[in-house]
């Protein structure tokens, strides 16, 4: 059995809430992960040192896992220090809060994605389900599942659930946005809906705010690529989405750039190919294309390439001077007969002493 050796860093003998923490941290955070916090907190200022782990999960009502995990989040945050030993005894430290400035979300913070190991989702069972679903949070989220389904949820559609929020770890509010975005959008397949959580995690999409820009990406730069690929009156498959995902986000190219491939896949093909426009970017990526005028350069330059190739110079004119065939070329040459000639020639000089004689 785990037991619990919780102390402070205060020298107070009451247990006071730090105002940074109500004002800040806590509005943010899972409802649980702030019961646990605060009954740990509450045990930081008592001299009883030999609360366990199990004591405190009958307590708040909570899976022992859950607890865990609230440790986990609070040492995330710097609220805590939280080690557990060899001996199966936890320690935990809680720390000063400290409100730290927010980074402001734009649209480059989301061209960076965050790259996470994800094992494989784990199996929970009805059992298991049954117990998340005394969780008055995890229940609602199913609840409002069922809502934009239409239908009641399967145990693989409560797994498939549970586990955006316990093995990807992403807030219940993500949660409900990305189900929202997935329907909308006429994906109602649980596994369509896991592939995008999938997907959301590794981007380290946790918050609304990170969410909603995601979805405003989707809505509006997805939707002019499609539009531009005549293919307006569909929504992008999960391969033509991971296309896309690839040219704004790890490739960081402007739309302009993107939208201006399509058009010239289209002329070229008579069709629209991801593959055929992945390539023409990937060339102009590695030539350093920023915007339409770089474009414009790279024609310029392989139009002059392309002249100079169709142009002769003056070596190569030279050359078709020397090589063209002289007209005496073709003069055809007489065979001489030496034996006949040296004849003609005695039967003459023969023929002279004849006649000085």
């Amino acid at each position: 059995m785990a037991i619990l050796n919780i102390k402070n860093n205060f020298e107070l003998s009451t247990t006071p809430i730090p105002n940074e923490f109500i004002d800040f941290y806590m509005p943010k955070a899972n409802g649980n992960f702030v019961k646990v916090y605060l009954y740990g907190y509450r045990f930081s200022y008592s001299s009883q040192h030999n609360l366990t782990l199990k004591e405190m999960s009958e307590k708040l009502d909570l899976l022992e896992s859950d607890i865990i995990k609230a440790f986990e989040y609070w040492k995330e945050c710097g609220l805590m220090e939280f080690e557990w030993n060899e001996d199966d005894i936890i320690h935990i430290s809680y720390l000063i809060p400290k409100i730290k400035e927010e980074k402001k979300v734009t649209s480059e913070n989301l061209k960076k994605p965050v790259h996470i190991q994800l094992e494989t989702r784990p199996n929970y069972s009805p059992e298991e389900l049954t117990i998340y679903m005394k969780n008055p949070e995890i229940n609602r989220l199913f609840k409002i599942a069922e809502r934009y389904l239409g239908r009641m949820l399967s145990h693989n559609d409560l797994k498939v659930l549970y586990s955006l929020y316990d093995w990807l770890r992403l807030p219940l509010d993500v949660i409900e946005l990305l189900l929202e975005h997935c329907i909308s959008n006429n994906h109602r397949s649980m596994r369509y809906i896991e592939k995008v959580g999938l997907t959301w995690a590794e981007e380290g999409i946790n918050t609304v705010e990170k969410a909603q820009a995601r979805i405003k990406t989707f809505n509006t730069n997805y939707r002019e690529i499609m539009k531009a690929l005549g293919l307006n009156d569909r929504n992008p498959a999960p391969s033509e989405i991971e296309y896309m995902d690839r040219w704004l986000n790890a490739l960081n190219i402007p739309l302009e750039i993107i939208l201006e491939a399509c058009k010239r896949t289209i002329i070229q093909t008579q069709k629209p190919s991801f593959q055929y426009i992945d390539s023409i970017l990937n060339n102009w990526n590695k030539n350093k294309v920023k915007s339409i005028k770089d474009i414009e350069k790279l024609d310029n330059a392989y139009i002059k390439k392309k002249s100079m190739q169709n142009t002769p110079s003056s070596n190569d004119k030279n050359k078709q001077y020397y090589s063209k065939p002289s007209k005496f070329v073709n003069f055809k040459q007489r065979e001489w007969d030496f034996d006949e000639l040296e004849r003609l020639e005695r039967e003459y000089l023969s023929k002279q002493l004849s006649e000085e004689r």
